[in-house]
């Protein structure tokens, strides 16, 4: 707000990407979704501003969270492009992500001033763009507009469903690295995991434990559970706990529109042992 009025810049990030203080896990999504309205519909984090915010992704997505002993409050969550694709969801295109978001260069920019300000242990790429944009923000130089390619990255120790030093990409660009240094007194050396999207397409609690779908979600909580484990050393819950009625899961969006259909789509997983 400027003098009472509403000041003409965009709102990247807010209190409901997670708490604004030193998180150890970074989660990087594509880009938000509105559950199949294409922009008219009210949930998704689109509809809801809340990331992962009542489709079937962020019931998946809460599932992921809890295997690790985590909630909304304690981590931060945001996504390669900060604002519905101009098709009405998916994936951000190329052109999106290097579009200018307000004063910042790009979206890869965004990202890299994320990476330093939340100064994660852990950042996980929650699918192919978010891996692609994460690996930008790392490497390629302040305001070049450059998208790393898959080729860079498979060169690469940094694998679908492996955690690996973002180092292994090659060291950070001069940008990041010295703003983590003022930010944090110490050399940048957070590692990454690439996980698949929890997007319906991929995984869903409707669907039977014979099926894919049902199999995607299990091997991202074994591979998920492995790097907390092992990056931050946390005791991990043999259960998960109940979904929290604190912090971003007690705000009016979440309680009015995502509250009933996440624990009707968390019971789901439950009934699957999940």
């Amino acid at each position: 707000m400027v003098a009472g009025a509403t000041a003409e810049r965009p709102i990247v990030w807010s209190r409901r990407n997670g708490p604004w203080h030193r998180v150890d896990v970074l989660w990087v999504g594509a880009a938000p979704g509105n559950a199949g309205g294409m922009g008219g519909g009210d949930l998704g984090a689109h509809g809801t501003r809340i990331p992962f915010g009542g489709d079937i992704a962020g019931a998946n997505f809460e599932v992921m969270l809890g295997s690790v002993g985590l909630t909304r409050n304690d981590t931060f969550i945001v996504a390669a492009l900060n604002q519905l694709p101009a098709r009405g969801g998916g994936e951000p295109s190329l052109q999106e992500i290097r579009a200018a978001t307000g004063e910042y260069a790009d979206s890869i920019a965004v990202l890299r001033e994320t990476i330093v300000a939340t100064g994660a242990r852990l950042i996980v790429a929650l699918g192919n763009v978010a891996a692609r944009v994460i690996a930008s923000a790392w490497l390629e130089p302040a305001d070049s507009g450059r998208l790393t390619g898959p080729t860079r990255i498979g060169r690469s120790n940094w694998k679908r469903q492996r955690t690996a030093p973002l180092t292994s990409l090659g060291p950070p660009s001069d940008r990041l690295l010295e703003d983590w240094r003022a930010a944090w007194d110490s050399e940048p050396d957070p590692r990454a995991l690439w996980l698949t999207h929890p997007s319906a397409q991929n995984m869903s609690p409707h669907a039977g434990v014979d099926t894919l779908f049902h199999a995607r979600m299990i091997e991202a909580l074994v591979v998920l559970r492995s790097a907390v484990r092992g990056v931050l050393g946390r005791k991990l819950p043999d259960t998960r706990p109940p979904l929290p009625r604190t912090g971003i899961y007690a705000l009016p969006e979440w309680r009015d529109r995502i509250a009933a259909r996440a624990a009707m789509l968390d019971g789901l997983w439950r009934e699957k042992n999940v």
